[in-house]
């Protein structure tokens, strides 16, 4: 029998799969629910209706309904105008979190699988269109491919005229990104905990499904024309639209956790960011792509790669450091305290969960201290911590 690596065990999702319309968010572990509940909740109804608006068409039966272009920040010829646009996000603590609507995001998707050639939703019939997995599952549209929120988060003390980052990360199977990519991996709390001048984006794959397909991450540039919507995006949130020229060239920390890999290596390939990506960090993520990993690797020697891994993925990392090898490529197995660029980190964590990798891999909350050891930038900042919490500088008040 073909050895499957996604197995129920290590990629059940964090609850039983439903409606995102039925989602109660929380910011922080243990926690009072979120202020953002009723805006990240998105009821039944209009999830069903956004689903069969999307499944109207597919690849190779009619063309998609055209929607108006996306003011892309980066594609400008000078900074956006000076006039502020009020932020849709509340205010926690001076935290700014908001799922938003993107044109751009991974789904939904009507285009082919780059590799095979086919269309990518390859069963059902108009208006309930599916795509079938490495499993051999059928996964539906409305379901599983109509979400396209990106979670967006700007932590207190973030000024857009510093020196900055933006953590892009992408999830694994069985997740959405409330439950799981806030809730229970608490990635926005971890990027407000490291106290550095840093934005977090995250986009919805695959909603609670065993699944990695990039969706319009796929598309040569996809990825930069998400890039720059988020950048938009992220101006209107902070309030200054001119803003939006510097988010859309701010250096980029990739952030890929399991199954968030197949994604990463569509955007390391074709996805029309280049230099902008400073580090890559994969968090038990190994699961393939390991000759194209290495060739990144290898061309791109200013930035720095990190893989922490269970023993789940360790062959495929031993496979990797000897592709660095070939190419004499060094690396380490042990972080530096400072000065990340240009290192090659391999970091086995030993038997800890894959569940719990987010938040427990080689330290506690690996996100944190990836973007504390980063101070070459310059990136510290003296007001984004609020002191006393148990989740060390941020929502303390939020956990009494």
């Amino acid at each position: 029998m073909k050895l499957d690596p996604f197995n129920s065990s290590t990629y059940a999702p964090s609850v039983k799969p439903r409606t995102l319309g039925k989602v109660r968010t929380h910011l922080g572990r243990g926690g009072l629910a979120s202020p953002m509940a009723r805006t990240w909740g998105r009821s039944p109804k209009k999830t069903a209706e956004r689903g069969r608006a999307a499944t109207k068409h597919a690849a190779g039966q009619t063309k998609p309904i055209p929607k108006p272009p996306v003011r892309l920040a980066s594609l400008e010829d000078e900074a956006p105008p000076a006039a502020a646009a009020p932020s849709r996000a509340p205010s926690i603590f001076g935290t700014l979190t908001s799922l938003e609507d993107f044109e751009t995001a991974p789904f939904p998707y009507h285009g082919m699988m780059p590799v095979s050639g086919r269309p990518f939703f390859n069963v059902g019939t108009e208006g309930h269109w599916g795509h079938v997995n490495f499993r051999g599952q059928v996964l539906w549209e409305s379901e599983t491919f109509s979400d396209d929120r990106v979670l967006l988060h700007i932590p207190p003390g973030f000024d857009p005229k510093r020196p900055a980052v933006m953590v892009v990360f992408f999830h694994g199977h069985g997740a959405n990104l409330a439950q799981d990519v806030s809730d229970r991996q608490q990635v926005p709390e971890q990027i407000t905990a490291a106290g550095v001048n840093a934005v977090l984006v995250a986009p919805q794959f695959a909603v609670n499904a065993a699944d990695s397909s990039a969706g319009k991450f796929w598309e040569p540039n996809g990825f930069k024309r998400f890039l720059d919507e988020a950048a938009v995006k992220l101006a209107r949130m902070y309030g200054d639209q001119r803003a939006a020229f510097t988010f859309a060239r701010m250096p980029i920390v990739i952030v890929a956790y399991s199954g968030g890999f197949a994604p990463t290596l569509s955007v390391l390939e074709r996805g029309g960011v280049g230099s902008r990506v400073r580090g890559l960090v994969l968090l038990d993520a190994l699961y393939g792509g390991t000759g194209k990993f290495a060739d990144w690797i290898a061309d791109n020697r200013s930035s720095f790669f990190v893989s922490s891994y269970t023993p789940h993925t360790a062959h495929r990392n031993i496979d990797l450091e000897h592709l660095l090898r070939k190419r004499s490529v060094p690396y380490s197995s042990q972080l530096r305290n400072s000065h990340l660029q240009g290192m090659v980190t391999f970091l086995p964590a030993g038997d800890v969960s894959h569940r719990d990798f987010v938040t427990r891999a080689w330290a506690d909350n690996p996100i944190k201290d990836i973007l504390l050891r980063m101070d070459d930038s310059d990136l510290r900042t003296e007001t984004a911590s609020v002191a006393g919490s148990n989740f060390p500088g941020t929502f303390a008040s939020r956990r009494n």
